[in-house]
């Protein structure tokens, strides 16, 4: 019996690889892909309404799975990125589960979007771009940066495996410095967080026409700010809550892949 298919996408600045003790929950039952790094491709680049990174999930979708529907699975930008893959191409996708998008939504979103179009800095103030951009991104060595980011506030709670596999997979030989940097330089980071789509208060105002459900976590902002309370009164998208932050699918990721799968099987049933 052929195995379900799963297309994974990331969190901004998190690659592919730091999922594997999550992905490895899937093994048995599932037959999961990802993208490595998404925005870091020539011909994908990261621009205003996010055009080619949809591009590049929806052909990845394509090459790994030809003629064959997906389950699209995302964590954070990724999980935004494939709901808008599923409004583009809904014939890819047989359900989608996306956990805790930043989905700009609510009174403020048309201003957002002003924002954006003239490209003022005050863009920064309202993302993590500014933040982003003050990050420290260069070391000495790999043992100064795996002191400096373990005890980080985005990395502090990660599962042991899933930082490991984040240093292993975001951190890199500085080729121009010397020393060691970021896998996905902050630059891409920051533009993601700036150009994040905020035009959901036009349109389409509904869900795409596949199965969608959107799992946030209890400590989460966005959670917290009442975007996927949003989500499910504008839009008629369903959600749950779970404990952890934002991160909780790196913070937990045994528990949450039990619970993905739960909701996958009940989607399907």
């Amino acid at each position: 019996m052929t195995k379900a298919a799963i297309h994974f996408t990331h969190a901004n600045g998190i690659p592919s690889a730091s999922y594997q003790k999550f992905f490895q929950c899937f093994e048995a039952d599932y037959h999961l892909k990802a993208i490595p790094l998404i925005g870091m491709q020539a011909e994908f680049p990261v621009t205003y309404k996010w055009t080619y990174l949809i591009h590049q999930v929806i052909q990845d979708i394509e090459q790994q799975f030809p003629k064959q529907q997906v389950i699209g699975l995302g964590h954070s930008f990724g999980s935004l990125l494939t709901l808008m893959c599923a409004y583009q191409r809904p014939d890819l996708f047989s359900q989608l589960i996306i956990m805790d998008p930043p989905f700009v939504i609510g009174s403020k979103s048309a201003l957002f979007e002003i924002l954006q179009k003239f490209k003022l800095k005050y863009v920064d103030q309202l993302t993590p771009a500014a933040v982003t951009m003050k990050r420290r991104d260069h070391w000495a060595s790999h043992a100064e940066a795996y002191q400096a980011l373990r005890h980080n506030r985005l990395f502090k709670k990660f599962d042991a495996q899933c930082f490991e596999d984040y240093f292993a997979s975001g951190i890199e030989v500085d080729a121009q410095r010397g020393g060691v940097t970021l896998t996905i330089p902050k630059r891409v980071e920051a533009e993601i967080f700036r150009t994040v789509p905020a035009w959901w208060w036009r349109t389409p105002r509904k869900a795409p026409d596949v199965p969608v459900h959107l799992i946030t976590a209890r400590h989460s902002p966005f959670y917290l700010q009442g975007l996927p309370q949003g989500m499910q009164k504008t839009y008629g998208i369903e959600f749950s809550v779970v404990e952890g932050g934002h991160m909780f699918p790196l913070e937990n990721p045994e528990t949450t892949a039990t619970y993905v799968q739960q909701l996958i099987q009940k989607q399907h049933a």
